[in-house]
């Protein structure tokens, strides 16, 4: 009987250990409140990444929040959630493929403070991809540690996955210099795809693609504001 016992406490850990926050997530009147200093986001809320090097010169990915709208369907650990507020996020993105060119995302922040993605459109295919999908991790855990989620890459499973590796990293950019950040990688099919950096009060500065062996080829944040004037920091577009 002891044996039994012994043998089930084994189960129900391990299975607590695998997915401690499918019997934790929730969602308040708040989750459109992003607050989350590696994720920050408001409505009015821009970014714009500047491509560098050989092949990603002239590249640009920019950011904006348009707006708060609900989302139903998404799942966390079989549990559906349904009239989640979310920051939604449009992001343009040129010379990719045509079925990158145009996303929007639309992002909530939980009660712990660890935000999630519940669900992206791709414009130029149509289609629509709800959390517990083709992707199923947090976007940015509150407190960022190493091994946590951090970051979006799909089809998301046991070989395809975002994973911080690192953090209190200070991080020269070709536009910007920063402290206390994260880095993370994103590996696909057990392969790194790419190397992302997250920093506190602005969110992502850099990626960088590990399928072009260049580590001149990077993304860099080039700019970034909000909609509050008393709080906006721009950096210029332009030299």
């Amino acid at each position: 009987m002891i044996k039994k016992y012994v043998i089930l406490s084994v189960i129900i850990a391990a299975i607590l250990f695998v997915s401690p926050m499918a019997f934790a997530v929730e969602f308040g009147d708040n989750s459109a409140k992003i607050t989350n200093q590696y994720t920050p986001g408001a409505v009015g809320d821009w970014g714009y990444m500047l491509g560098v090097g050989n092949n990603w010169t002239g590249r640009v990915t920019y950011n904006h929040v348009v707006g708060i709208e609900e989302v139903s369907g998404a799942q966390i650990g079989g549990k559906t959630f349904n009239n989640v507020k979310c920051l939604k996020v449009n992001m343009i993105m040129t010379e990719l493929s045509e079925d990158d060119d145009f996303v929007t995302i639309w992002m909530a922040q939980d009660t712990e403070g660890n935000v999630w993605f519940l669900k992206i459109y791709r414009f130029f295919n149509d289609t629509e991809y709800f959390l517990g999908t083709l992707f199923t991790s947090m976007f940015m855990p509150a407190v960022p540690d190493v091994s946590d989620p951090a970051g979006l890459i799909l089809e998301e499973d046991g070989d395809t996955y975002c994973r911080v590796v690192e953090t209190g990293i200070s991080l020269n950019t070709n536009f910007g210099s920063y402290n206390s950040c994260i880095k993370s990688h994103c590996l696909y099919n057990s392969s790194l795809e790419s190397v992302e950096y997250y920093c506190p009060g602005v969110g992502e500065v850099r990626t960088t693609a590990e399928i072009i062996p260049n580590p001149q080829n990077v993304m860099d944040l080039k700019g970034y504001g909000t909609a509050k004037a008393t709080r906006a920091i721009v950096i210029p577009l332009m030299d």
